[in-house]
């Protein structure tokens, strides 16, 4: 398909507005880094070993692979009763590969309201973007909030962030017991 001169600049535009370089690839590998197939790199196996650290269930797909990290730790109770953790008390992270190497990450983490700042903290020093914070539930002890974010880079740099927050989550109750 061959597009305009105007065309052209418009599609490289929304490629670099949109922060994907997928347009611009380099001819090699870099040196530094071993060239691995796709399909090795970005195997259900590839994706658990990444992912290990964070815990929780993982969930392979085609596109992508989903970490569900369950809040088996609150103790959750509602004007309705005792809501158990299987009812999706959960922080939910979704990694998948852009077409331009990078690994991208959507993320709903679920934090009671006095852990949000801790999460907010560690999400902002890894440059992961909060896009929002809300409540979950109403009248509920102790009150949830979902912070939900995206970002991107290398993988292990994005693990890295998640487990830093998920840590700043574990003191909280480890010095309540």
């Amino acid at each position: 398909m061959k597009l305009s001169g105007s065309k052209s600049i418009y599609l490289v535009m929304i490629m670099l507005v949109g922060g994907c370089t997928a347009v611009v690839q380099p001819a090699e590998p870099a040196a530094t880094q071993p060239a691995e197939p796709a399909a090795v790199q970005d195997s259900p196996d590839w994706w658990r070993m990444l992912t290990k650290p964070l815990g929780g269930q993982q969930i392979p797909s085609g596109d992508s692979f989903a970490v569900i990290v369950p809040r088996t730790e609150i103790d959750l109770e509602s004007e309705m009763g005792q809501i158990p953790t299987s009812a999706g008390i959960a922080s939910r992270f979704y990694f998948f590969r852009c077409p331009c190497g990078k690994v991208k990450l959507l993320g709903d983490f679920l934090a009671c309201d006095y852990e949000a700042d801790e999460v907010l903290d560690a999400l902002r020093a890894g440059k992961f973007t909060v896009t929002s914070m809300s409540p979950i539930l109403q009248n509920t002890r102790p009150n949830l909030v979902s912070i939900r974010f995206q970002a991107e880079g290398e993988g292990a740099d994005l693990v890295q962030t998640l487990k830093k927050a998920l840590d700043g989550v574990a003191k909280h109750h480890d010095a309540s017991e």
